[in-house]
């Protein structure tokens, strides 16, 4: 799905990635115009800017890999957002050459 970028390697490579772990589908977020992922009915990823992706993590979820990520510039998590971490990530996915063609 396009958002009028298609230099968005980082969120070309998410949605390759997670298309292939089962039942993902792309679409318009509702949270506003940018695309996004859902499981189901879920949102569970979307497009925030160029390489920059803000995910599903539950305040549990989240609880149990913080330990993992403290100090960690690429992850974000603002406890007002509750459900939301904020991924910069777009070195790491395109160094490895996961972006879809």
């Amino acid at each position: 799905m396009s958002d009028g970028d298609p230099g968005d390697q980082t969120w070309e490579a998410l949605v390759s990635a997670m298309l292939t772990l089962g039942p993902v589908h792309e679409r318009r977020s509702r949270y506003g115009d940018k695309p996004a992922l859902y499981v189901h009915s879920r949102e569970v990823a979307h497009r925030e800017g160029l390489g920059l992706i803000d995910l599903r993590l539950t305040a549990a979820g989240w609880g149990k890999v913080k330990a993992i990520f403290v100090g960690d510039e690429a992850i974000e998590r603002t406890p007002t957002r509750r459900d939301w971490v904020a991924l910069r990530i777009h070195p790491l996915l395109t160094s490895r050459g996961c972006a879809r063609s």
